[in-house]
């Protein structure tokens, strides 16, 4: 999948990690959290392009922080975020944002036009279903 730059408005060249549905053959649909995929995409902003890996390659040794840091990710793309996971992105100093839709296209366009909300920890419990604990959470967060 490759992307235009509208030239309207820009980000800094950055890599941005969002949790893919992963059905035979369909790759362009995002998964509601990553504990429930085992598939992502990776958007380069530098070329414009997405390439898809299996969320558990990421981790070859070390932490899940360590593998985001050398693939050089600095943002997620997410329809839901349990607050545990929320706080482990922003302390990695990666910036997440709330997809509009199930379109990973559409949402890299919004990104790139800067039209995505970042979620926080105040967004995250405004949800319907947050009581800003992880058994609450409709992600059903295990940890």
């Amino acid at each position: 999948m490759q992307f235009e730059n509208s030239g309207k408005t820009k980000h800094r060249t950055m890599k941005i990690i969002i949790p893919v549905v992963a059905q035979t053959g369909a790759k362009s649909s995002i998964a509601n959290s990553f504990h429930n995929t085992e598939l992502a995409c990776i958007y380069d902003s530098s070329n414009h392009t997405c390439e898809w890996i299996a969320t558990k390659s990421m981790i070859r040794e070390g932490t899940l922080a360590l593998a985001l840091e050398q693939n050089e990710i600095r943002a997620v793309i997410s329809k839901n975020m349990p607050l545990m996971a929320l706080g482990f992105f922003t302390d990695s100093g990666i910036t997440v944002y709330k997809a509009e839709n199930a379109s990973i296209e559409d949402n890299i366009e919004l990104f790139t036009a800067r039209k995505l909300k970042i979620m926080t920890n105040a967004s995250v419990k405004s949800e319907p279903d947050c009581s800003g604990s992880c058994s609450s959470c409709h992600t059903t967060c295990k940890s």
